[in-house]
């Protein structure tokens, strides 16, 4: 599994529980279809829009899975720290 991967999966198991819906399960299994790209722009627009309070340091590795992708995620601008 490449490092994007990795930092999607362990922002998930941390997130845990923060989702009223099925982002947390459609974020993992895009993961796991090698869909990350897709399941990154998911989980930051879910948490845009449950305005989801995130700890810096997971903002910054959301950032990381981002940049490692070659990837400008708007919504990266727009998550609520805690």
């Amino acid at each position: 599994m490449r490092e994007p991967e990795k930092i999607i999966q362990s922002t998930m198991e941390e997130l845990s529980g923060c989702f009223d819906d099925d982002t947390e399960k459609n974020v993992k299994e895009l993961v796991e279809c090698g869909e990350s790209g897709v399941a990154l722009e998911v989980l930051c627009s879910q948490l845009v829009e449950f305005d989801v309070a995130i700890p810096f340091r997971v903002k910054e590795q959301l950032a990381a899975a981002a940049e490692l992708m070659g990837m400008e995620i708007e919504e990266l601008q727009d998550l609520r720290i805690l």
